[in-house]
């Protein structure tokens, strides 16, 4: 009997966690995005003061910052993958994520060689959406309404 009244908790818990997981990495490149933006207008020194940091720590953190993608047109994200993290951290509602995903420009797939692997980059294509579902980031239920929407 302690099994099934655990479970609720269990399978509440695991979403609570994910929420924040992906609250974090959301938050991550919404920093290191509003960081390269900051840049262009403001002094590594002027960065550190509000900041409360020194200013090589403000250099290395542009550094790493120049690995993150801008966003893609009118989306808040530079991935469909990313539209789903932001649906999973609770920044977007289910309408919003399908309306995003059914919008977005995917990139066709590429083909893979004769060994299976993708020699080209699988960034921006239905891929995302597969492994994000497979991540738990969305359901099925949603999937299979972006997959029939886009489909056409």
């Amino acid at each position: 009997m302690s099994q099934l009244m655990e479970r609720p908790q269990h399978d509440e818990m695991r979403a609570q966690l994910l929420k924040a997981r992906q609250r974090l990495e959301v938050d991550a490149l919404d920093y290191k995005r509003t960081l390269k933006a900051a840049a262009g207008g403001m002094t590594q020194r002027e960065m550190a003061a509000l900041l409360g940091m020194s200013q090589p720590a403000v250099t290395k953190a542009l550094q790493r910052a120049q690995a993150v993608p801008a966003v893609v047109g009118e989306f808040n994200a530079a991935s469909p993958y990313e539209v789903c993290q932001r649906y999973a951290a609770g920044f977007i509602d289910r309408t919003e994520v399908v309306r995003q995903l059914v919008a977005w420009p995917y990139k066709p797939t590429p083909w893979a060689n004769e060994y299976g692997e993708y020699e080209e980059s699988m960034d921006g294509t239905w891929q995302e959406v597969v492994e994000a579902a497979d991540n738990g980031l969305i359901d099925d239920a949603i999937y299979d309404e972006v997959l029939m929407k886009t489909a056409d």
